[in-house]
């Protein structure tokens, strides 16, 4: 007896403590009892159940199929779950439905049929079933978007299941019969089938994770490229059980490799092409690797270069240039041109050495062999030298008309021709007009009108009245030059004087002759300078179409590098140089993972109920964009944007993922690392820009060179051939005057050669200030007093100082062609009858000179280049000049520590302004 109270006692206990709801029904379905579970499970409250019919807690759709259900029971009462493979709904007191679970088992008490009905709330099971479902569908979109599938084998069952992208990437529907595990090794292209299963053996015998590359063979012959991954279990004896893993397709991925390696091969073959010679030194000068054209003449065999340093194979003084050249690279992290002449085979050789760091800190030199256009600038001087000759000997004077300016410049004789002892001058076509006889002017006017309108030839004879009102006859031919539109921009010609043929008849033929001679001797070297020109313009077009491949070539591997970025290795933690993200509509982070969030601090941010913004190091401006784009994402766009977390810049790409109903519930951000990538593309477009100002600079210096030393040399020679002609007595007041005229420009190429040298030294090093103790206000004066040949008429240098004497410890040298180089400025842009000013004063412990004209000015838009080199102001074009003075002067100032300014207004004059420390020390 007391055994059987306690089990009643247990029971009840367990009846009033069971998580599951119990609930007792008659065989008429009226509760007679009811657990506490089950009264909590539908809403009621103590003994509320009690004497209720079953049906209050059914909803009404499923009550007429109840009823039929518990007849069938009462007719065979046997213990079941009831309705399985239902879907079962219970109703609460509130009216609310719910799904359950229900197990009944009949029994008999005291001769009377009841059944206890063990009821389970399934909600959660329901709801964590859904969310299985929604991650099956979020991994399946995942892995669609990666290209990635996976599969799993039993080993042992032979068994084997394969992800509906495993069936996509293989070319089949999902599902589909044709993928067996008797057909799934003869997808493997033939070639690479042995190797795969070895991959997999060895595997399985090794104990070793494998990763395999391997081709397979789609049902249409497509072949497409993998990349295997796979994992063995073994048992608890050691036996392998299982073998799973993932599949990526990497087509796409060799595709790059291929053309990678074609844009190599492709290089190489340019580097092949390439008529330069190509040497990678180390910083001590040893010979790295050397690419040569073929057949080209090394200054040794190739095997003397490799391993053996410059001063083994070069002389001495190449050596120090180029030593030179890296030291200058170094230090100002910009490319050095160096040139150099070697003696090969007996033949001098001109070369063009640019020297270029590289990121391993070697120096890359690009050799150019200059001969051909060093021996091409000294045949065109030669060629304009004998032209000028020509021309003089036979009394032609030549001119030049620009139709857009109207400035017509004529050459010296031209200028004789007209009655004028000057030299080049520029004027006008209505000046030019106005020299002409009355009774001719309209006939010239008629004749070069419609040469114009006509764009032919023409010529005209005229005659003209000189200033001291004497007549002369004049035979002019002209030449009409169109641009590429056809509009006429430009005529050249020649005139002579036919003075004495009008006086003469006879001699008029003979005098046309030489004419034709001359002018067909013009028309071809005029034809010779287009040639010439010709093919200087199509050596810039091969260097743009060069520098266009170089751009395609770089542009073609940042295409590359960025689609090698998008290729996702896999969604897992794994996932490379990024992360993925899952979000829902409140921007609430459902799963995050990839190879970065640990780095960035992302990784507790799943369990933590956070938003895609609270990340470390998300920025407003971060934040803007994810909302921004987030909400275009689920109206249903797929968005690609760029954004910066914690100084890394990331390319994300966002796609819908939909649930059961195919409503957009959560998306999916791809996140990839793309910092290096615009590194790269920064330094390409630096590089780019480099070479472009390097190419300028070297086009404006031989432009430069040209024209400054062709002008006082062709002016020398005039003046020698007239002086030669100057023989007779009586003549002294003209040779004097011609040689004072050749002083003068030996004067001029000499100022223009040491601005050459000195630019040279300091970009070499070579110049050092040597200063020494002397007095300025003596050194000035005796410096003004060497400017007497280049001032103009009426022209006045004035020296303004209160002291008699200043001591100063400067470089005597260096301070001569900075004043030298300043006043010669003043002088040259300054008009005559003007005054130059020279004010020195002390401040605050520093000498001040100050250099002060009233000439042309500087404009406001080139005053901040003017210390450039090769650089010279608009207004100054028709002035001779190199651009080099300023940039000379100072770098001079500054080894002497001092200071260079200036200030100046468009035809008001300038002031420049020096300062130097007020140094009186002795020299030691």
């Amino acid at each position: 007896m007391s055994s059987q109270l306690k089990d009643n006692i247990l029971f009840k206990s367990i009846f009033q403590s069971s998580v599951e709801g119990i609930l007792v029904i008659d065989d008429a379905g009226v509760i007679i009892k009811a657990n506490p579970a089950s009264q909590l499970m539908f809403g009621y409250n103590k003994d509320e159940l009690i004497q209720k019919r079953l049906e209050i807690l059914i909803p009404n759709k499923f009550k007429s199929n109840h009823k039929s259900h518990r007849i069938q029971f009462s007719k065979t009462p046997t213990s079941r779950r009831m309705g399985q493979n239902l879907d079962l709904w219970g109703l609460k007191k509130d009216g609310s439905e719910f799904p359950l679970e229900i197990s009944l088992s009949p029994a008999n008490i005291e001769n009377q049929q009841i059944v206890i009905a063990f009821i389970i709330d399934i909600t959660e099971r329901i709801a964590a079933k859904k969310a299985l479902l929604t991650s099956e569908s979020r991994m399946t979109e995942a892995q669609r978007l990666a290209h990635v599938g996976n599969w799993s084998w039993n080993i042992q069952t032979n068994e084997r299941s394969w992800s509906d992208e495993f069936y996509r990437i293989l070319g089949l529907i999902p599902g589909d019969k044709k993928l067996n595990s008797e057909s799934v090794r003869h997808f493997i292209h033939p070639e690479d089938r042995s190797s795969t299963i070895q991959a997999i053996n060895n595997a399985i015998k090794n104990k070793t994770p494998y990763k395999h590359k391997h081709r397979i063979i789609r049902p249409n012959g497509t072949i497409r490229h993998l990349l295997t991954k796979g994992k063995v279990l073994y048992d608890t004896i050691g036996k392998p059980k299982e073998l799973y893993g993932t599949i990526q397709d990497i087509t796409r991925h060799k595709e790059n490799e291929l053309k990678l390696k074609n844009s190599k091969d492709k290089t190489q073959a340019i580097l092949e092409a390439l008529p330069d010679v190509m040497i990678l030194y180390d910083k001590h000068g040893n010979h790295l690797e050397v690419h040569s054209p073929e057949n080209y003449q090394l200054v040794a065999p190739y095997h003397d270069h490799i391993g053996h340093n410059i001063d083994k194979i070069l002389p001495k003084k190449v050596c120090e240039k180029i030593r030179q050249g890296f030291a200058d690279c170094e230090k100002t992290k910009k490319n050095q041109i160096v040139e150099y002449s070697l003696n090969i085979m007996g033949k001098l050789i001109h070369f063009e050495s640019r020297i270029v760091k590289t990121e391993t800190n070697n120096f890359l030199c690009i050799i150019r062999d200059i001969t051909e256009s060093e021996n091409a600038e000294k045949k065109i001087l030669e060629n304009e030298q004998r032209l000028r000759l020509t021309l003089e000997a036979g009394e032609f004077g030549s001119w030049h008309w620009d139709l857009l300016s109207d400035k017509i410049v004529r050459d010296t004789y031209q200028n004789a021709l007209f009655g004028m002892n000057t030299e080049e001058y520029t004027t006008t076509y209505q000046d030019f007009l106005s020299n002409i006889h009355p009774e001719d002017r309209d006939k010239v006017q008629a004749t070069i009108t419609k040469a114009i309108k006509n764009t032919t030839n023409y010529t005209i004879q005229y005659r003209i009245t000189h200033p001291d009102l004497s007549v002369h006859w004049l035979h002019e031919k002209g030449k009409v030059f169109k641009n590429s539109s056809g509009t006429p921009e430009r005529i050249i010609g020649v005139t002579n004087s036919i003075t004495k043929q009008k006086l003469a008849e006879e001699k008029l033929k003979e005098s046309e002759e030489k004419l034709r001679n001359y002018t067909i001797a013009l028309e071809a070297k005029e034809t010779e300078r287009t040639k010439e020109l010709t093919s200087v313009v199509q050596k810039l077009v091969a260097a743009n179409l060069s520098l266009e491949d170089q751009i395609l070539i770089t542009e073609e591997a940042e295409n590359i590098a960025l689609n090698s970025k998008q290729v996702l290795a896999n969604i897992t933690k794994n996932f490379p140089k990024g992360f993925v993200v899952v979000v829902d509509i409140d921007l609430k982070i459902i799963f995050i993972d990839g190879e970065e969030i640990e780095a960035l601090g992302f990784t507790s941010l799943a369990h933590t109920n956070a938003t895609i913004y609270d990340g470390i190091g998300i920025t407003e401006v971060t934040r803007d964009i994810l909302i921004k784009e987030i909400k275009k994402t689920f109206k249903g766009e797929h968005c690609s944007f760029e954004i910066n977390i914690q100084d890394r810049s990331y390319l994300v790409n966002t796609t819908p993922l939909l649930n059961n109903e195919n409503q957009i519930e959560q998306i999916l951000l791809v996140n990839n690392n793309i910092t290096q990538q615009k590194q790269i593309e920064l330094d390409i477009l630096k590089t780019l820009t480099k070479e472009r100002e390097l190419s300028e600079l070297k086009s404006r210096f031989i432009s430069m060179a040209s024209h400054e030393f062709r002008t006082p040399l062709s002016a020398i020679l005039s003046s020698a051939i007239l002086i030669e002609k100057q023989n007779e007595p009586g003549k002294e007041d003209k040779r004097i005057k011609y040689v004072s005229k050749i002083r003068s420009n030996v004067k001029n190429l000499v100022v223009i050669l040491n601005d050459f040298l000195s630019l040279g030294k300091l970009q070499e090093g070579k110049v050092i200030a040597h200063p020494e103790a002397f007095n300025l206000i003596a050194f000035t004066e005796t410096l003004i007093e060497e400017f007497e040949d280049l001032k103009k008429v009426g022209q006045t240098i004035n020296l303004q100082c209160k002291l008699t004497s200043i001591k100063v410890f400067l470089d005597v040298k260096l301070l001569k062609h900075i004043i030298y180089n300043l006043v010669s400025n003043a002088i040259k842009y300054s008009e005559e009858h003007q005054d130059i000013n020279i004010n020195i004063t002390i401040k605050n412990q520093l000498v001040c000179i100050e250099i002060k004209d009233k000439g042309i000015g500087i404009p406001t838009e080139d005053q901040n280049n003017m210390f450039q080199r090769f650089y010279r102001a608009n207004n100054a074009s028709n002035i001779q000049g190199t651009g080099l003075g300023l940039n000379i002067v100072k770098q001079y100032t500054e080894l002497m520590d001092g200071t260079i300014n200036f200030k100046s207004k468009i035809n008001e004059g300038s002031i420049f302004y020096i300062e130097f420390p007020l140094n009186q020390k002795q020299n030691e």
